[in-house]
């Protein structure tokens, strides 16, 4: 799943000085990114769930194209496409250059931590798996979830990255944080659903007397 010649801490690296500060579409990063694997972009695409944006719905955004991009991983696609009027998205001026520039030294610090191993977790028929889950993913960050963005942001970038490094310990990983994010969400709607329900008396919930 690498691209086989640069780490993503140096793809980043060039991302910086390809854009220069000016503003971006999510199409303008994707003709960037066409070359490179899969992995890479859904690292790329991640960061912004993971860092706060002010000023974007970065959540629908980034969510949105995460979820097109895994249901074509599912579909067995290797180079991504985006929907015209989600190519068309733009950022604001110089927000993806300084997320990119507050993370490239921290990613370059974890991937001299990173190996391959249980390389299985890496191939390509692990891929449509990964795929389903990262759409699951996709929906959490989408969902207007105060908060709700970094636990499944972190289960696609580790994946991500996980599989760019062949080292399926971080993907697996990157699969306990997506579980952590699915146990959070859940967690959220069926305590909100209760406190409702308490609420509104539904249910057959009785008040104690006054």
């Amino acid at each position: 799943m690498s691209d086989g010649h640069k780490p993503i801490s140096v793809v980043l690296a060039d991302l910086i000085a390809a854009f220069d500060g000016r503003n971006v579409t999510l199409g303008d990063l994707l003709d960037r990114l066409g070359h490179q694997a899969t992995a890479v972009v859904l690292v790329i695409f991640a960061i912004p769930a993971i860092i706060p944006t002010p000023g974007i719905p970065a959540g629908m955004i980034f969510g949105s194209a995460l979820a097109v991009f895994s249901l074509q991983l599912v579909a067995g696609g290797r180079e991504f496409l985006l929907p015209k009027r989600l190519a068309r998205t733009a950022l604001p001026q110089g927000l993806l250059q300084r997320m990119l520039a507050w993370l490239v030294p921290k990613l370059a610090w974890l991937e001299s931590w990173m190996r391959p191993r249980m390389a299985w977790l890496s191939r390509d028929g692990a891929l449509r798996l990964h795929g389903l889950f990262v759409f699951v993913m996709a929906v959490l960050i989408a969902l207007p979830i105060p908060f709700g963005n970094v636990l499944p942001g972190l289960a696609i970038f580790l994946i991500g990255i996980g599989l760019a490094q062949r080292d399926g310990a971080t993907v697996l990983i990157g699969w306990g944080f997506g579980l952590g994010a699915l146990a959070f969400t859940a967690f959220l709607f069926l305590g909100g659903w209760w406190l409702i329900s308490d609420w509104f008396g539904w249910g057959g919930a009785s008040r104690p007397p006054a």
